[in-house]
């Protein structure tokens, strides 16, 4: 299915779980799901229009907006598409259910994320610490206003 007509078929099944979609450019297509649709949208864009590859996930701060982007890139790979599926948090409520209820794959990344901006993944099965060493004073090291370990904000 051409990017197009994926971005088409999506909004007019479940429109009501999104912000906006968009093509890109060929094989790249990006959706900005709303934070409450979260689980549902993965799952129908799982069951019902085959992205069945999770890639790759992480975030973006954008302190300005005061809010942080969390971002997935999901495959489908009889197509060779690429999804970017994003999706919002404000600054003061960095809780989002876990996508590893859709797929398990993210993981991973979900724990990154956790780390490095300070997401809280609910349900995640597995929130132990990934990159950061055991003894760490605290911050997020890749949010633009991060100062230094363990130095109040």
């Amino acid at each position: 299915m051409p990017e197009s007509e994926f971005v088409e078929a999506f909004t007019t099944a479940h429109g009501d779980l999104i912000e906006s979609a968009e093509v890109l450019r060929s094989k790249r297509a990006s959706m900005l799901v709303k934070r409450e649709a979260f689980i549902d949208a993965a799952k129908a864009l799982r069951d019902e229009f085959g992205f069945k590859l999770p890639v790759s996930g992480g975030a973006i701060d954008y302190p300005k907006e005061d809010r942080i982007q969390m971002v997935y890139y999901l495959m489908h790979p009889e197509e060779r598409f690429i999804l970017i599926y994003r999706v919002d948090l404000p600054r003061e409520d960095l809780k989002l259910p876990t996508l590893t209820q859709v797929w398990e794959a993210m993981s991973f990344h979900e724990r990154e994320a956790h780390e490095m901006f300070g997401i809280e993944f609910e349900g995640h099965p597995n929130m132990i610490p990934l990159l950061l060493p055991p003894d760490w004073k605290g911050g997020h090291p890749l949010r633009k206003d991060f100062k230094g370990e363990g130095v109040e904000e």
